[in-house]
């Protein structure tokens, strides 16, 4: 088994070359709203970061007096399409000023969101996802650079001769993975499909083929990905993964008193990696915590779980699987970890949690091989928060290093995902070293040709 770590690596824009596409990925999450810019060499496929600016949504201004709350984060920050149309815009204009570029260098910007997962605002999709339009359109953003061309002359110049648009225009399928018949199913399904192809395309600066079969996940605020089958030439979902992640770990430090109300993990500093820990308490007190997290196959009745709306009359019409995770207990949960950290000092503190989400990816893999839809050769990525930080890395390898052959870690797979969907969107693929196919395999573009063909 191969565990790699993927950093995106900087480049300035003066760098900047014809074979180069470059994306703005704004993303609007319970806990952080970032603005991220990213590009690719097309021809390479290596990925480079220009710049990242992260805010915390608890600090988008309150809604005015005249103003329309039409639902709050699941931290119960009240949220109007004006609040959100202005944070989106400053923060698109100040990551483009800080490295001296202006929204006429983008090919492309992205928008997508993590508070449509919570119940509470699911049923605002429309509102929430037309404010990060506006925002994007205040910054002076066309819209031009926000959806899919019609023609080739509507790809930007310097990259269409890198474009296979005349060949094999955007159908829908996202590297190699054909859309869903029936969407809808679960308020975070765009989450999951960016996060499989961030990582997949994250995968191509390192050594690690993240290619069919896959399994994303995503340990955000809240839980996202994806099981991907092999099948030719488009995969297939075979599951998405939806709850809380990231968001457990809040409820437990605010209840214990650990971080104020408003805050996340986010706001508790790295710990010292090189501290030695009785493991066998750790995995003892993780046992117990579990107790109180279900992580399971989604009963079909639902509509909610773990947070995350669900339209169960469209996940009965499907035979996507889905598997989630939510605290069944919040209170025996919370006063269970004030009683194994009573003489616990920060850093202990911290790798416990790190311990707990370990074996919660654990858990998500026993569950996906107790459905069995866990396909044979399966390359394991992980992006968010929960998943990458602190000893997480180590720790999950240790609980699952026989049931996946390799595991990729990588920041902002959201973003990498937004920069993906624009590529695809704009049909430039790189037949030479490709992100889409199955592992070891070939590039798929001639037989996507060839059935484009037919069909026509």
């Amino acid at each position: 088994m191969t565990i790699q770590e993927v950093t995106i690596p900087i480049i300035s824009s003066k760098e900047l070359k014809e074979q180069y596409f470059t994306v703005l990925s704004v993303e609007l999450g319970n806990t952080t709203i970032k603005s991220i810019i990213l590009t690719t060499n097309i021809k390479t496929n290596k990925n480079y970061q220009l710049n990242k600016v992260v805010r915390l949504t608890r600090d988008i201004r309150l809604p005015r007096n005249d103003e329309e709350i039409f639902g709050h984060t699941i931290w119960n920050k009240p949220l109007s399409k004006e609040a959100i149309e202005e944070a989106v815009m400053d923060i698109i204009l100040d990551s483009l000023s800080e490295i001296n570029m202006s929204v006429s260098d983008l090919d492309f910007a992205v928008r997508s969101t993590g508070i449509v997962a919570i119940s509470s605002l699911s049923k605002e999709l429309g509102s929430i996802i037309k404010a990060l339009s506006n925002g994007c359109l205040s910054a002076g953003i066309k819209p031009s650079q926000m959806t899919a061309p019609f023609s080739i002359n509507n790809i930007p110049k310097h990259i269409r001769k890198f474009s296979f648009f005349n060949n094999i225009p955007f159908d829908g399928s996202i590297v190699s993975v054909a859309s869903p018949k029936v969407t809808g199913r679960v308020a975070n399904e765009m989450e999951g499909e960016l996060v499989t192809a961030g990582i997949k395309l994250a995968a191509k600066s390192s050594i690690i083929d993240y290619r069919n079969p896959v399994i994303s996940i995503d340990m955000g605020t809240t839980l996202a990905g994806q099981v991907i089958d092999n099948s030719k030439p488009y995969a297939n979902v075979l599951c998405n993964y939806v709850g809380l992640a990231g968001g457990i770990s809040d409820v437990i430090l605010r209840g214990c008193n650990i971080i104020d109300t408003n805050h996340s993990t986010i706001d508790v500093g790295n710990y010292e990696s090189n501290v030695q820990y009785n493991m066998k308490n750790i995995h003892n007190n993780t046992i117990k915590l579990h107790e109180f997290i279900d992580i399971m196959k989604v009963p079909s009745n639902v509509n909610e779980f773990g947070l995350v709306t669900i339209d169960s009359k469209l996940v009965k019409q499907s035979n996507i699987g889905l598997i989630g995770c939510q605290i069944n207990n919040e209170k025996k949960l919370i006063n269970t970890f004030n009683k194994i950290i009573q003489n616990y000092q920060i850093n202990e503190i911290q790798f416990q949690i790190d311990d707990l989400y370990a074996y919660m990816i654990k858990r998500l893999i026993d569950e996906t091989i107790k459905l069995n839809i866990l396909p044979q050769n399966t390359t394991l990525g992980i992006t968010g928060r929960a998943g990458i930080t602190g000893k997480k890395p180590e720790l999950i390898e240790k609980y699952i290093s026989t049931q996946v052959n390799d595991i990729i870690f990588t920041s902002d797979g959201l973003a990498l995902g937004a920069l993906m969907v624009a590529r695809c969107m704009n049909s430039l693929g790189t037949p030479i070293n490709p992100v889409g196919g199955s592992r070891k395999g070939m590039c798929i573009m001639q037989e996507r040709i060839s059935i484009n063909k037919k069909e026509k």
